[in-house]
């Protein structure tokens, strides 16, 4: 189970991802050591003691051959003269230069010159001696050079040179590892303390500091967008809280006069504001009723989403105001255009309440003996009345709460937002439609995104 934190996890990648790394290197070197075969190994060490013996031979004033060998290769010669040989002939077949008495050296003087390679065995059965020959040059004179080397020998050397390079590097690996893995802990550490400087900025925000903003300059690239898109949530929450705030205050100052007047009727008494009283309070009830109205809409969760006939929905709206436009002197008319919008997604009960506003809407501006129409098209729906209209100086104050034109001091100023707050829950759009003058107003809901109705 990987652990929770950050810092932790990308310490183990690391280390992980070294350690695989450090495995599959050993793994490539002991196979490498592995394919070298004794015979290649052996051939290879004496063709690197011909190179070495050319290097070194020397020719004094006097004309006389000897070699000089590095400290390492001469000690081998020295240490152990029955598997390590050398010997040099001139060009008239005379030794001028040889290893210590021993063994390989006899084999090597005992050899024919015809063959360039030779194996015999070592007298007391241990292995085997490697001879060869070689013609090399120095100067304007030719040398015959030969080398005797023990199977044993290199097979030694070979082992003791595998553990060696085993253990420098396993000693190499651990170094690194520990190096590396301060390196990286060091480095996460850094990398990971601006985003506990951010986790504590946004830790101490609150409803009374919700301007402040997460700093997005110091953090790393890949963790950016998601301080940036955190930044945008606060926006959208201080600009909800201020809606809120302004809200309540609108509802407190709407609710206030009507109360004031109610407490002045009460304490004066008397049948005859009975009628007052009356008008009052259905003005209080109906701003009351709309306030529950738009904080259930405002809320996302009281929506419960299905595929929907609007037809049905708006003809079930239409039926419900009948009995009101007849009382008004107008007539409601339901229309379903050829090609009208089949089943949507969305809230019939949402529907029902966005229809009915806009419809109360209409009807309250709507001329006796008018027609207000429903329309249902392709792309939505719209509600149109034979009324005044909407003066243009109107038009950008229509969704706000709590505003109400001047011709229309009755309502609680909250319908229309009511109308917004569910076309926004379902992704449609409500607006006012360009009409010509003296055609009323027409209110259109485009249930396509980006579509108008109009």
């Amino acid at each position: 189970m990987l652990p929770r934190s950050l810092t932790a996890r990308l310490m183990l990648a690391a280390v992980a991802g070294l350690a695989a790394a450090t495995v599959v290197a050993c793994v490539l070197i002991w196979i490498g050591a592995d394919l070298r075969s004794p015979d290649r190994l052996l051939h290879a060490e004496l063709e690197e003691e011909v190179a070495d013996i050319q290097s070194g031979l020397r020719i004094d004033a006097a004309g006389k051959a000897h070699v000089e060998l590095k400290q390492s290769n001469a000690r081998v010669y020295d240490a152990m003269p029955r598997d390590a040989a050398y010997l040099v002939y001139d060009a008239s077949g005379r030794a001028v230069a040889h290893s210590p008495q021993g063994a390989a050296l006899q084999a090597l003087a005992g050899m024919s010159p015809g063959p360039d390679a030779l194996a015999v065995s070592v007298g007391n059965g241990d292995g085997q001696l490697r001879l060869i020959q070689r013609s090399i040059r120095h100067g304007d004179q030719a040398f015959t050079v030969r080398v005797a080397r023990s199977d044993r020998l290199v097979l030694t050397l070979r082992d003791y040179a595998d553990k060696l390079y085993v253990r420098a590097g396993l000693a190499t690996a651990l170094l690194a590892l520990v190096t590396f893995g301060a390196v990286v802990f060091v480095t996460v550490r850094r990398m990971i303390l601006p985003l506990h400087r951010v986790s504590q900025v946004a830790a101490g925000i609150g409803p009374r500091n919700l301007t402040t903003r997460l700093d997005v300059a110091r953090v790393p690239l890949e963790i950016a967008p998601l301080v940036q898109g955190f930044n945008t949530a606060l926006e959208r929450l201080e600009r909800g809280y201020r809606v809120q705030q302004e809200f309540l205050a609108a509802a407190a100052h709407e609710l206030k006069t009507p109360l004031a007047l109610l407490q002045a009727e009460i304490e004066l008494g008397g049948a005859a504001n009975t009628e007052l009283l009356l008008r009052d309070t259905a003005l209080m009830a109906r701003q009351v009723h709309q306030l529950l109205h738009l904080a259930e809409v405002s809320e996302g969760h009281n929506y419960a989403f299905a595929p929907i006939d609007p037809g049905s929905v708006l003809e079930e709206a239409v039926d419900y105001f009948e009995r009101f436009a007849h009382q008004r002197s107008v007539h409601l008319e339901f229309v379903r255009e050829p090609g009208a919008l089949g089943h949507v997604e969305g809230d019939a009960a949402a529907l029902f309440v966005l229809a009915k506003n806009l419809l109360d809407n209409a009807l309250n501006h709507a001329p006796a003996g008018s027609v207000v129409r429903v329309r249902l098209g392709a792309d939505g729906f719209c509600v149109q009345d034979e009324g005044p209209g909407v003066a243009p100086a109107d038009r950008a104050h229509l969704f706000q709460r709590f505003w109400r034109s001047q011709r229309d001091g009755s309502g609680a100023g909250l319908g229309l937002a009511i109308c917004q707050e569910i076309c926004a829950a379902h992704g449609w759009r409500v607006g006012l439609a360009d009409v010509s003058a003296g055609e009323g107003a027409c209110f259109f809901v485009a249930m396509r995104t980006g579509e108008d109705t109009a």
